[in-house]
């Protein structure tokens, strides 16, 4: 299906992006997952490799390579360890936010380094009563002379602790529908009053940091105020539509690598006497795994292309979110399946898949709220 989306250029590059991975990631993927530690690093890495500025010009070190490279990429890092890649995401989404709707000193000051490595950052927006309503969240940030005083708790966070930026969602004024009251803002790690904690494990993604932030009398000047006051839903819901896009990615890299290893795997276990690859059952199921998981890079990549033309391409993102998520799953069962009692093992990487699989069918957007989003535009008149 690559030949339909990528360009020449584009195979060259994805044989560039492997061979860096193939040195850079591929020998500690594993160690990753025991130790449960991302090498921040390795993320210093792939920024400086270019792996997170697709969508940004390179006047802000980013690569201007665009939608479709940005799925190839993540779809290679996921492949090998998809809890590398949910910490880059917050990077991609943050740049993204930084160049759409920042100014020119906010790019300079923070944009550009979180494009290049330099810095990592984190999308701050869930709380204990808004995950999938993000209009009830009630962290706020009060004008106080030219600065805002921020108060608040922002819970289910990727890179707390890790990141040296927190792009935070805040209501700035609490007198109207937080849609229309809704602000952004840059919290720089170390600002006094912001406490970061970690009460909590994750069932996978092992070496994703993710956690609790709290916001104590923050005291943040007006120049970290992304967009116009109150404009912070609208950047919200334009973010978000990346997001589908990334995680639609990540899901499909897992997908391939479930796929890829129990046809490897397949071809070499012999059961009576025969490899199992002879027996109808197991290639039905192949058959199935491999169709599933191209129907989902297809309107992963469709969503991607309509993105590229500058098309509206809300509906599509979410619906490759909510299929894409719901194949991870569905691939990584299949092939625990074939692997029998190995597969249920911690010496096989499929368990890995199977937890790490699950976190997309919620994390970014429950599946459930996908599909109300693709239900409200197939019922516009």
């Amino acid at each position: 299906m690559e030949k339909i989306f990528y360009t020449k250029k584009d195979f060259e590059y994805r044989n560039e992006i492997r061979d860096f991975l193939a040195k850079e990631l591929d020998p500690i993927k594993e160690e990753i997952n025991i130790k449960k530690e991302v090498p921040v690093e390795l993320i210093r890495k792939i920024g400086k490799k270019g792996l997170i500025g697709p969508l940004i010009p390179e006047k802000y070190n980013g690569t201007n390579k665009g939608f479709i490279s940005h799925v190839m990429i993540t779809e290679e890092i996921s492949k090998l360890n998809v809890a590398v890649s949910v910490t880059r995401t917050p990077c991609i989404l943050d740049s993204y936010t930084l160049y759409r709707f920042g100014n020119e000193f906010q790019k300079e000051k923070f944009l550009k380094k979180i494009v290049s490595g330099e810095k990592i950052a984190s999308i701050c927006v869930t709380e204990e009563e808004a995950g999938s309503n993000v209009a009830g969240i009630k962290t706020t940030a009060l004008k106080d002379g030219n600065d805002y005083i921020l108060n608040g708790t922002k819970k289910f966070i990727t890179n707390a602790g890790l990141a040296d930026y927190y792009l935070v969602w805040c209501l700035t004024d609490t007198k109207v529908n937080p849609r229309v009251g809704m602000s952004v803002f840059v919290v720089e790690k170390g600002t006094p009053g912001f406490e970061i904690e970690h009460p909590y494990g994750l069932l996978g993604l092992n070496g994703v940091v993710n956690g609790v932030l709290k916001f104590n009398n923050v005291r943040i000047p007006k120049e970290n105020l992304i967009g116009e006051e109150n404009k912070g839903y609208q950047i919200l819901m334009s973010t978000f539509n990346i997001e589908r896009i990334t995680l639609s990615s990540e899901c499909n890299g897992i997908s391939l690598a479930v796929l890829n290893d129990s046809k490897k795997y397949a071809r070499e276990r012999k059961q009576f006497e025969r490899l199992i690859t002879d027996f109808q059952l197991i290639k039905i199921k192949i058959a199935e795994m491999a169709t599933k998981m191209n129907a989902a890079r297809y309107l992963t990549y469709g969503a991607a292309k309509l993105a590229m033309l500058g098309e509206k391409f809300a509906k599509e993102a979410s619906m490759a979110k909510a299929f894409a998520s719901k194949t991870a799953v569905e691939i990584a069962l299949d092939g625990i399946q074939i692997y029998g009692g190995n597969g249920y093992t911690t010496l096989y990487p499929m368990e890995r898949y199977l937890r790490d699989a699950k976190f997309f069918q919620i994390g970014g957007g429950t599946s459930e709220i996908q599909n109300l989003i693709i239900a409200k535009e197939e019922l516009k008149k």
